[in-house]
């Protein structure tokens, strides 16, 4: 008897478990039911709004219709003077002047005087604008092109001068007539001197200088400024020379010639 008894309590177990079982396993059925009750109801909605009444639209148009109709009459007999207030103009900006090479050529006097009186530095004007003269040892080691940082202080001032100026800016490498040690860098003076040239004009356009106006020559020893024959002479050689002078007019750019891109 107690044996019957065990058998029946333990198959009710079961068979409440098994009943919870296919209650959990459905109830899935639930969440899906709202989803599709929401999206009908979505969709109702969208059809709803798309249908328009076509009696109030036309009544709206026609009030549109005579109200610009009134309008245009009232204008029509008035000598075609609006009504009350016409707008804000366009305001008027004034042009920025830009400096001439002149102004130039006296900022830089002012601002490097000392170096310009002591002969480290010279600046003077030409036919066809002004030229800048760097010597190696405000810029450069001996035979490195990697700027000092003497100089890195020099052409940060000379940015700011040159910032915004329409101008032509030419930057120019030279060396003495001793030809370089040939190394991994440099093979010869006409390297070293477009190395140079190459990072002073870089290291401008980072500055600010327009890059549109800065071009880049090398000319080695071939251009002295005095004889090679005494250290003095092959000294004052070594240099970089920054001219500056006036775009020429016909020269292309990335926007078209010059000339029409700076009247835009």
């Amino acid at each position: 008897m107690r044996s019957d008894n065990t058998k029946q309590t333990v198959y009710r177990r079961k068979k409440r478990h098994h009943h919870e079982e296919h209650d959990n396993a459905e109830r899935y059925l639930i969440t899906y039911a709202d989803l599709i009750t929401l999206l009908l109801g979505l969709f109702v909605i969208l059809y709803a709004s798309s249908q328009v009444d076509a009696a109030k639209y036309n009544s709206v148009v026609s009030a549109f219709s005579e109200y610009f109709e009134e309008n245009k009459s009232e204008q029509d007999n008035s000598d075609k003077v609006l009504p009350g207030s016409q707008g804000i103009p366009a305001p008027i900006l004034p042009n920025t002047p830009q400096k001439t090479i002149d102004e130039v050529n006296q900022e830089i006097e002012s601002t490097f005087k000392n170096l310009i009186k002591s002969g480290l530095m010279s600046v003077e004007r030409t036919p066809t604008g002004l030229a800048l003269r760097l010597p190696e040892m405000l810029l450069f080691r001996s035979g490195n092109a990697d700027i000092k940082q003497e100089g890195l202080v020099m052409l940060d001032t000379l940015s700011k001068i040159f910032g915004g100026v329409m101008k032509q800016f030419i930057i120019e490498g030279h060396t003495d007539s001793i030809p370089i040690k040939r190394n991994y860098y440099y093979e010869s003076n006409l390297h070293l001197s477009s190395a140079r040239a190459l990072n002073v004009g870089y290291y401008l356009t980072q500055k600010g200088v327009d890059k549109r106006f800065v071009s880049i020559r090398a000319y080695g020893e071939t251009k002295p400024l005095i004889s090679n024959a005494e250290e003095k002479g092959r000294e004052k050689n070594r240099r970089v020379e920054i001219l500056i002078e006036d775009l020429p007019k016909n020269e292309p750019s990335d926007e078209g010639y010059i000339a029409d891109s700076l009247n835009r």
